[in-house]
């Protein structure tokens, strides 16, 4: 018979850790290392989670619920709900920078069967309701899915991960480029912030462009 769960709270816990990633990087999230910040030892937090994989995915998926709390589920147009979703996405994992690759690790628990992900599927389920109100169906309703989550997905995580270092990189390579032009070759780090903001948001408006091309053409002949 398996041993009782302890009774610290799931938030207790994924809020401690959060906080060790956040500070440390996620290398440094253990069970001792949580089992210390939780005041617990690391055979009970072990218990708990069965592995670190487990730990990983079920914070990835915590901090996604973030993400959902942040995009709020009241703006009516089903476009702006997405548009919503991408500036949440990217405010969150900008807040939490280390825990934006732990999908990673999520994916693996998922495949493996060894927990869930209730908030990374009621995301998905948030994109879905709004595809398919922006009448996208079958083939092409999946397809405008990932179209879009692997926007959203991969722009904020090319940026989240040292992201001060990222935009220190950027600047010196637009102004690599830039040399003569005007706005480019002064770029200063806060203004290559704000462009990748303006990305963003001129990114997501281009693929919600073509998924509603798609969804007014109707599917590709065969």
């Amino acid at each position: 018979m398996a041993a009782p769960r302890p009774s610290v709270s799931p938030e207790v816990f994924l809020d401690a850790a959060l906080a060790i990633v956040d500070e440390f990087g996620a290398d440094a999230l253990t069970t001792r290392s949580l089992g210390n910040a939780v005041g617990l030892d690391s055979t009970t937090v072990y218990r708990y989670f069965g592995s670190k994989d487990v730990l990983l995915g079920t914070l990835f998926d915590y901090v996604t619920g973030k993400v959902i709390a942040e995009a709020g589920s009241d703006i009516e147009s089903p476009r702006e709900r997405l548009v919503a979703l991408s500036v949440a996405y990217q405010k969150v994992f900008f807040e939490h920078p280390s825990a934006a690759r732990l999908n990673g690790h999520m994916a693996d628990m998922i495949h493996a069967g060894r927990g869930n992900a209730p908030n990374t599927m009621a995301l998905s389920g948030y994109v879905v309701g709004a595809l398919l109100e922006m009448g996208l169906a079958g083939r092409d309703l999946a397809i405008a899915y990932q179209m879009v989550e692997s926007f959203i997905v991969g722009a904020v995580m090319l940026e989240s991960e040292a992201h001060a270092h990222t935009m220190a990189v950027r600047v010196l390579r637009y102004r690599a480029f830039g040399v003569g032009t005007p706005g480019l070759d002064s770029l200063t780090v806060d203004d290559a912030e704000a462009m990748s903001d303006e990305t963003l948001r001129r990114g997501i408006d281009a693929v919600l462009d073509a998924v509603e091309a798609m969804a007014s053409s109707g599917p590709p002949p065969q």
